[in-house]
């Protein structure tokens, strides 16, 4: 019988799929339960059903894995994923730039009061949400130096050595894609700067992960400016999953598993270009069609939408240009798809 894992995150689809690849019988929690996680998962529980995860995850004989969101999650249970207990002080951002600030890893200088042009970032969350410049403080959020540069990030494995497996772009408030602000909405891998700013973001990655006893996958988000400025540290599975796994021909789940178990993890190379682009709704959206069966859709919605809500993920891999061109495309078609659904 194959192993059973049951994943908890607000989004858990990317992880889904490349675990049911491995092999593995899934379960998941989750706040966003959209028709292709159901190809997936054996069975689909709502996010409020989070209380139940212990007996769920006992009753299945599952391990664990906490996903986006849900990463200090306290739960009684094999985990197959960083303990809650050890990622605290990570998803904890101003204890994570005390941290940094302390190693002496550069990183956007946190701010008493705001001074040129500042940054409010709420001091728990992710995925961009809640960013915004701002001219005075507020309860919650910690005051940064903007600075102006690539978003990116490195996603590493973290075995008996710490293995950058890519580089990726990080889409921040992508327009085309009704992205507001920083939000989050999507990755290009790999990313497309010169071989020794790859190298310098490589090392500055490893330098932050080496910070924490941390296992399995595993992201730095950077800003590439003059040098690379860590953002966070995600002490689990990255939205740059898909993009990752159409780049390299890997199975992201199976290498995660490996670097639990301790053992080797070998050095990748990109074969091509590959996004993930997350496209938002623009209006208010009631989508009745089934939408799956399309291999470039992902995050397949179903049900009533409001305006800046996540409805799909559109895949692309090719060349450079290609990709851009493909996205655009496949953001048409799916737009004629759900304006006759």
């Amino acid at each position: 019988m194959p192993e059973k894992v049951l994943l908890i995150g607000t989004n858990v689809r990317n992880v889904a799929s490349s675990a049911r690849r491995a092999g593995y019988e899934v379960y998941a929690i989750t706040k966003y339960p959209d028709l292709d996680l159901y190809l997936y998962c054996k069975e689909v529980y709502p996010i409020d059903k989070v209380k139940e995860a212990e007996a769920i995850a006992q009753e299945k004989n599952a391990k664990v894995v906490l996903c986006s969101n849900f990463e200090s999650f306290e739960i009684k249970a094999e985990l197959l994923c960083n303990e809650p207990k050890k990622v605290k002080g990570i998803v904890d951002k101003l204890e994570f730039y005390r941290t940094l600030e302390k190693a002496g890893i550069p990183h956007p200088k946190v701010l008493k009061k705001p001074e040129g042009r500042t940054i409010a970032k709420p001091r728990f969350g992710g995925g961009g949400e809640g960013i915004k410049f701002a001219e005075k403080s507020e309860e919650g959020y910690i005051l940064q130096e903007f600075i102006e540069g690539i978003p990116c990030s490195v996603s590493l494995l973290a075995s008996r050595e710490i293995v950058p497996l890519a580089c990726n772009y990080v889409f921040s408030g992508w327009k085309e894609m009704n992205a507001e602000g920083f939000r989050y909405s999507g990755n290009l891998t790999p990313l497309n700067v010169r071989e020794e700013q790859r190298k310098m973001l490589e090392k500055v990655a490893i330098e932050t992960a080496e910070l924490f006893e941390l296992r399995g996958s595993i992201g730095i988000d950077f800003i590439l400016a003059d040098k690379p400025y860590v953002l966070e540290l995600n002490p689990r599975f990255q939205g740059s999953l898909d993009s990752v796994e159409w780049s390299l021909d890997v199975n992201l789940f199976s290498l995660h598993v490996k670097a639990f178990e301790g053992r080797k993890i070998e050095r990748l190379k990109p074969k091509r270009f590959a996004i993930r682009a997350i496209y938002f709704a623009d209006r208010e959206l009631k989508i009745k069609k089934d939408l799956c069966g399309n291999p470039f859709f992902s995050d397949i919605p179903m049900g009533s939408y409001s305006k800046g809500d996540p409805l799909v993920s559109i895949m692309a891999s090719g060349g450079y240009e290609e990709v851009f061109e493909k996205v655009e495309g496949r953001k048409e078609l799916f737009k004629k798809l759900i304006e006759n659904s």
